[in-house]
């Protein structure tokens, strides 16, 4: 007992002990499928609360358009849920008023939904920033007893606008992803990026981290793999940055979201388990003396199949679907396919005798 109490004492009073990081996830998706109201509910224990899209000003018209959120499902989630309203960086927040979000929050509320408060997402030019911190300033006391977050860029950090900004919202999400094309994500320019701001501002802060992959006007596909952004996490643990107080991660992917990790992968790297991937490849009977040369994934994290899968025997007729074609004995992809977690995928058939399945 005194050995507890003496060890307990020591914990309290280290000053120095680093915090666990809160996790929490956007819903940013515009279509309420019933895939994304299984992923609230089967979302990850560590997520602690859901920030969702719930209203947007973009484009030259700055025409406002509300989010079909199903608030039934997010209060039967029980999770602390925050609004958010997006605003085109390139709009004036002219006739724009956070009242616009606070009026969905408060109608969420009184419909069950534990509402934390309301967020701004606005990419506000850096030249603007004394102009953006005047107006939030006159809209902060619009809220009442709803809190205000707002998104930032690692870019604000030299702007001498940036001390009475940060001082107007009860939370900061620092974004570092996209900011600069065409690079989606590094761990290294990451890392910098929440350093810089963290010697600008003595504010905590939270860092908004992606799950998710876009495809540039050019056809060109960005990915962020779960593997960079858990090398992120290890680095920030174990050389923790003051005033990171937690982690958002964008966006709640969900079975129909092909571009957003799996909920098994995302699950994975918040608890910092292994990311090795497990792809197996077998013959399966098609019957009709043909097999089917399927992969799958049984593995905890979305993996990309093997762009190569030879085979051996007395091959009659080989074909590929899926992207796979033929080549000798083998079926090879250009680009091969992303299998999540638990998927299963047919990547081609095969005729023979004594056919077998040599290592990709």
């Amino acid at each position: 007992m005194l050995v507890l109490v003496l060890g307990l004492s020591c914990t309290r009073g280290d000053p120095s002990s680093p915090r666990a990081l809160v996790h929490e996830t956007y819903v940013w998706q515009r279509d309420w499928s019933p895939e994304l109201v299984q992923a609230i509910a089967e979302a990850p224990a560590e997520l602690g609360a859901l920030r969702v899209l719930a209203r947007e000003r973009s484009g030259v018209s700055r025409t406002p358009v509300d989010v079909a959120v199903d608030v039934e499902a997010l209060a039967r989630s029980g999770r602390e849920v925050v609004a958010v309203m997006r605003v085109d960086g390139t709009a004036p927040l002219e006739g724009i008023s956070l009242q616009e979000v606070a009026t969905h929050a408060r109608a969420w509320r009184a419909k069950g939904v534990r509402v934390r408060g309301i967020e701004l997402d606005h990419d506000c030019a850096t030249a603007a920033l004394a102009d953006y911190a005047d107006w939030l300033a006159r809209e902060r006391t619009t809220l009442g007893e709803l809190a205000l977050s707002i998104t930032a860029l690692p870019t604000w950090s030299t702007s001498s606008a940036l001390a009475r900004l940060v001082s107007i919202p009860d939370g900061i999400v620092l974004q570092v992803h996209a900011v600069r094309a065409p690079t989606l994500f590094t761990p290294e320019e990451a890392r910098g990026f929440i350093e810089a701001w963290a010697r600008a501002t003595d504010r905590p802060f939270l860092v908004a981290l992606p799950t998710y992959r876009v495809r540039l006007r050019s056809g060109t596909r960005l990915s962020v793999e779960p593997q960079d952004v858990a090398r992120f996490l290890t680095g920030l643990r174990e050389r923790p940055v003051k005033g990171v107080a937690g982690l958002i991660w964008f966006r709640l992917g969900h079975r129909g979201d092909p571009d957003a990790w799996s909920l098994p992968t995302l699950a994975a790297v918040v608890r910092g388990e292994s990311l090795a991937p497990q792809l197996v490849s077998r013959l399966v009977d098609a019957g009709g003396g043909a097999l089917d040369i399927v992969i799958e994934n049984t593995g905890r994290v979305d993996a990309v199949a093997p762009a190569r899968l030879s085979l051996s025997g007395n091959l009659e007729v080989l074909d590929g679907v899926g992207g796979y074609t033929p080549q000798g004995t083998s079926l090879v992809a250009r680009t091969p396919p992303r299998l999540r977690v638990g998927e299963r995928r047919v990547i081609g058939f095969v005729r023979g005798f004594e056919v077998t399945l040599a290592a990709p």
